[in-house]
């Protein structure tokens, strides 16, 4: 064949066309979320066990949309039971009412609600801001005593926020952070800082400041009113929210290159010159252990293993 008898305009295009296309579909990314465990000896100073709470009598569960296509939050948690003969049923309070504030602390989650219940005692009047339909009403109720602190919206040890603040958080009289990567927004912040306040508003829960911080926008700056551990000292603290960045995952050029790497930046590895049965250089990463390999032959190791039992 000629290079005449050659399709003119055409024959080079369908290869430029591909070629790029067939690197972009071997590329792979995912936002970098990855939060260490807490320490168990981090979770028993900074969260104290609490044996028993404020009785009011209420169920709550979050105050969504319920439309899994349109899913919102809206403010306050949502009343599901009454129990009979409970302080919230003497002040007539009924199923599908929305709790607004309790003694004046806006409630955004059922933890909130645990929170403050945690803290208060028997015999306690406090005034509930309430909403049904679209009248918002004040209820001033009589806390009892002996709540169980096993109550369901209790039990919760801490939340992962893996969206702004690449931390885990815990309640006690606050927002307690018992985990954090070291290169995300709260990074500096030694473990057991609590958070009592997010822009003058007053936190009261771990899940609480997670709720409101997933309603700010991914790279937004925010303050928050912090108490160091230990000294009990406040201070403001201003913090930029993970701007959702992503890290390369896969990248692979048959028999060329190929990458691979855990979201959460554990493992990873990368082949040059991939034959199947021999290549050129390999390199793998399982945590701290660090693998080098070249034409199957020649392979040495850095960092630390570790054997299971």
């Amino acid at each position: 064949m000629t290079p005449s008898s050659l399709p003119r305009g055409r024959s080079l295009l369908p290869a430029l066309i591909a070629v790029p296309l067939a690197l972009l579909g071997a590329c792979q990314s995912a936002p970098d979320r990855s939060i260490p465990d807490p320490l168990p000896e981090t979770l028993e100073w900074a969260i104290p066990t609490v044996d028993s709470t404020a009785f009011l009598g209420l169920d709550v569960r979050e105050n969504d949309s319920g439309s899994l296509e349109e899913l919102s939050f809206d403010p306050g948690v949502r009343v599901h039971s009454v129990i009979e003969r409970s302080p919230a049923m003497a002040a007539g309070v009924r199923v599908d009412d929305v709790l607004l504030t309790f003694d004046g602390t806006s409630v955004a989650t059922p933890s909130d609600l645990a929170a403050l219940l945690g803290s208060a005692k028997g015999g306690d009047q406090v005034t509930l801001g309430m909403q049904r339909g679209d009248t918002v009403f004040d209820v001033t109720i009589t806390l009892k005593g002996g709540g169980s602190a096993s109550d369901p919206m209790a039990e919760e040890a801490y939340v992962l926020d893996p969206a702004r603040t690449r931390g885990a958080w815990g309640t006690n009289d606050g927002a307690v952070l018992v985990a954090r990567a070291e290169d995300g927004p709260v990074g500096n912040l030694p473990l057991g800082t609590r958070v009592i306040a997010l822009d003058d508003q007053r936190i009261v829960s771990g899940r609480g400041l997670v709720r409101r911080l997933i309603g700010r926008s991914p790279g937004e700056t925010v303050e928050l009113r912090v108490e160091a551990p230990g000294t009990g000292r406040e201070s403001e603290v201003e913090i930029t929210l993970q701007d959702e960045g992503r890290r390369l995952t896969r990248f692979s050029v048959p028999v060329l290159a190929t990458y691979d790497a855990a979201a959460d930046r554990t493992r990873e590895s990368f082949v040059l010159l991939d034959l199947y049965f021999i290549s050129l250089f390999r390199y793998q990463r399982e945590g701290s252990e660090k693998n080098w390999t070249v034409l199957r032959f020649f392979q040495w190791s850095s960092g630390v293993g570790a054997l299971d039992e």
